[in-house]
């Protein structure tokens, strides 16, 4: 793995070029960038780069007399140049310097790029050659990132100690020292939806433009370490800058200071990315004894994202709370069948849905549990308007539902769904008679303290005109007609012989159980008892 240093003093030139390709797979470690030669030759010092690429005019030191300097005390660096149009001059300078290559800023490819670096590659490995000591050396460059990784991932999990890490710093240039640190833990939003947009070579390539991005945004100053958890999460150790002489001041200032870098990495991903991400901030822990408890809390404040607005960064210790440990909250029988009556009413479900919201918001309630009750909710506006249809094929309410990552998005699409349910409902009655109206509704309410008036209200009819054109359609009265649907379903309810027959004959419209059960006995020739046996002996015989 070849180290690379970018020095230009455009910043999104140097973001461009990072992003450009995937630099790790094509054998190429960029440890570090600068925004003039001055900065270079202090990274270069440090790293020791076998590449760097330059633009030639910058402030305080240009690229031709970083290239005059470094060649001085890198003996293996390799140069390429970065220019305008109007400074080929500059750029045949660098070459005669020993620059391998330069590249037209305003026009640069991606296989241009690669092509330069293959040279890059071809010069190193003639100069590599039969050297065994260079070829162990590149291997254990290639290590140090991965043990550095594995440590903080196993001292996140508990099994490794403070004094792991503090007899480590110096052979894996851990840049972090044993003050005041805090756990940021960052998750790209709707990654499943983003990583369709690559395939696996893109993906990692996007894990290391928002790895690039951190670096970038920063401060240089600032002691840190970035961990790769997965492609669509990345973990942040930091040591809090803060005034020592006051702690509270110094405490204060930190957290703006965090707070600033937040809002540039959220804006930053959104402009050059075009990702948005989630954020969860630990509280300070004294040392690397406290980075498992630090880990922890940033895990929970992060998942207090489905609670709040996107954008918004969770700090643990913002959270005046109990955790989020109520799995079991789900609506009443009460509180279904109020909210199905205030549909079947013209109610404002809207209002209901907004107070469902806010309960679950503060109410220490899950986010599993949060989820199931809206789920519950979708099945009884579906209960009030069988007619509609659903969204389309493969994109029902609850498959966008179970998508969505926050509560407010949730929310939104129960409510989207609720509207067009009341919509097209509206549409359908108004293309169908008062018999036709009048029939589904008596489908729909059949449990309920159901009468003709109550009907011909609710479809704006005059009641008599209502029991007319009802007996001329359906052939049959509002009353006889009720009595059918009624027993229909009280015959499906007797199927399952665990319910009562007071259960059934209140499910369908009948508090009074005996009134039921004798007229069910006129219509069906049979008691609800009698009809319940002779249906369980004739599955036996069947069985």
């Amino acid at each position: 793995m070849m180290n690379v240093i970018i020095v230009d003093d455009e910043i999104l030139m140097r973001i461009g070029l990072k992003s450009m390709i995937d630099w790790e797979s094509y054998g190429f470690h960029i440890v570090g960038e600068a925004a003039n030669g001055k900065e270079a030759m202090e990274l270069a010092q440090l790293y020791m780069p076998e590449l760097i690429i330059t633009d030639i005019k910058m402030p305080v030191m240009d690229g031709i007399e970083l290239i005059r300097e470094a060649s001085s005390k890198l003996q293996h660096c390799q140069y390429v140049i970065l220019s305008c149009l109007d400074e080929f001059q500059y750029a045949k300078e660098a070459v005669r310097l020993g620059a391998v290559d330069y590249l037209i800023k305003s026009d640069i490819k991606q296989q241009q790029l690669l092509d330069v670096l293959d040279i890059v590659k071809q010069n190193a490995e003639k100069r590599m050659q039969g050297n065994a000591d260079g070829i162990l050396q590149k291997h254990y460059k290639e290590g140090i990132g991965f043990l550095k990784e594995t440590l903080f991932k196993e001292m996140f999990s508990g099994f490794r100690q403070e004094e792991d890490i503090l007899r480590s710093r110096e052979p894996l240039n851990i840049r972090l020292t044993p003050d005041r640190m805090v756990v940021v833990k960052l998750r790209i939003d709707r990654f499943e939806e983003i990583k369709l947009k690559y395939v696996e070579q893109d993906e990692k390539l996007l894990r290391y433009a928002v790895l690039n991005m951190l670096e970038e945004l920063i401060p240089r100053k600032w002691n840190k370490e970035l961990i790769v958890e997965s492609s669509a999460e990345y973990i942040l150790v930091l040591n809090v800058p803060s005034d020592k002489s006051n702690s509270d001041v110094g405490e204060a200032l930190a957290m703006d200071r965090l707070d600033d870098l937040f809002t540039s990495l959220t804006v930053a991903m959104k402009d050059f990315l075009h990702i948005t991400i989630s954020i969860g901030v630990s509280g300070t822990v004294p040392g690397f004894g406290g980075l498992r408890r630090a880990y922890l809390e940033a895990d929970t404040a992060l998942k207090e994202r489905f609670f709040v607005s996107q954008d918004e960064v969770v700090y643990y210790q913002s959270l005046g709370w109990k955790p989020r440990e109520d799995d079991s909250f789900g609506l009443s029988r009460e509180e279904e069948d109020q909210f199905r009556r205030m549909l079947e009413d013209g109610g404002d479900g809207a209002a209901y849905l907004e107070k469902l919201r806010n309960r679950l918001d503060a109410g220490g309630v899950t986010e599993r549990a949060s989820r199931k009750s809206y789920i519950r909710v979708l099945s009884l506006i579906t209960s009030c308007y069988p007619s509609v249809p659903w969204f389309g094929p493969g994109d029902s309410p609850y498959e966008r539902l179970l998508r969505e990552e926050r509560l407010a998005d949730v929310h939104g699409i129960v409510l989207e769904y609720l509207k067009q349910c009341q919509t097209q409902n509206d549409v359908l009655y108004e293309s169908r008679s008062y018999a036709e109206q009048a029939s589904e509704m008596i489908r729909q309410q059949y449990a309920e303290d159901i009468s003709l008036q109550s009907v011909a209200r609710q479809i704006n009819v005059n009641p008599s005109y209502l029991s007319r054109v009802f007996k001329q359609e359906t052939g049959s009265n509002f009353v006889s007609f009720l009595t059918e649907v009624r027993m229909e379903k009280a015959k499906q309810l007797l199927q399952n012989k665990q319910m009562k027959v007071y259960e059934v004959a209140d499910r369908v419209g009948y508090p009074n159980t005996a009134y039921f059960s004798k007229l069910f006995k006129k219509l069906m020739g049979q008691t609800p008892e009698e009809y319940r046996s002779i249906l369980m002996i004739d599955k036996k015989e069947y069985i």
